[in-house]
């Protein structure tokens, strides 16, 4: 592993997940300013359309970075190559190679909250469970390999970015799904960690942010505490805009002082 310094300051080949709105959108407005001119970042979503504008917003911010758009469904586990040669696509549709850029970078975004209407013994659709967690566990182990087996060279930075949430530590009711399956990333994360020490890790927890999904959960869930607590986060300022916990996450990633894949909070709610 290279010594710390800047991560923003490499000629960089960087992948967001999620990133059509949300957390996502403000990271890559924020990270394409950051970026040396011609680093790629690649921006992944299921609406392609609302990537071609946050695609358009951040070419305002840098000009002189490319930005590619890929239609990617981190649920799709339909068909067992899907993620596989998804990298090395990108890579020879666009002409480049692994040898252009001097640091490699993925951003594990993309989530979803389940079904915030139902307490935990009435989870008994066994479709729905694993659906959920083929987009929130299975797809993003998946995307994480295929990543790596095209960016293979550990002699380079490698970088991921694996966004979490303090209900990995937290129970919070209803969202049993949603807390089970960060923890299960973050101890991926730990393992992997580990299995491959060339890696630099990061697991962030932004806090709560005023996105869709934060929004869906209030107008969807049935527990009142629960509804209250968020009430009173908007309330007292601890709900923030997206742009604040990320602008902590660039700092973060600027200094480059964390401990390899230990959970870091931009806020801490609990």
């Amino acid at each position: 592993m290279e010594k710390p310094g800047n991560l923003f300051l490499k000629k960089t080949f960087v992948v967001i997940t999620g990133a059509s709105r949300g957390l996502g959108r403000c990271m890559a407005l924020q990270f394409g300013a950051k970026f040396p001119a011609t680093s790629v970042l690649v921006l992944m979503a299921r609406n392609v359309e609302a990537l071609e504008s946050v695609k358009s917003e951040v070419l305002s911010l840098a000009p002189n970075i490319s930005v590619l758009v890929r239609q990617y469904d981190q649920g799709h586990s339909e068909n067992k190559d899907y993620f596989k040669d998804i990298f090395n696509e990108i890579i020879a549709e666009n002409n480049f190679s692994q040898a252009d850029f001097e640091q490699y970078m993925i951003v594990h975004n993309c989530a979803t909250i389940g079904d915030v209407s139902k307490r935990s013994l009435e989870l008994s659709d066994s479709t729905s469970v694993r659906k959920y967690y083929d987009i929130n566990l299975t797809g993003m182990i998946l995307l994480n390999t295929s990543f790596f087996q095209t960016f293979s060279d550990s002699t380079k930075s490698r970088v991921v970015v694996n966004m979490t949430s303090a209900g990995t530590s937290t129970p919070v009711p209803p969202l049993q799904l949603y807390c089970a399956g960060k923890a299960a990333r973050d101890m991926y994360m730990r393992v992997l960690a580990v299995e491959e020490p060339s890696l630099r890790i990061l697991t962030f927890a932004p806090g709560a942010s005023d996105t869709d999904m934060m929004r869906g959960v209030e107008n969807m869930c049935p527990l009142k505490s629960m509804v209250e607590m968020l009430k009173q986060f908007r309330a007292d300022g601890t709900m923030t805009l997206p742009d604040v916990p990320i602008s902590k996450l660039v700092q973060i990633l600027e200094e480059n002082r964390f401990e390899n894949a230990v959970y870091v909070e931009s806020d801490k709610l609990f």
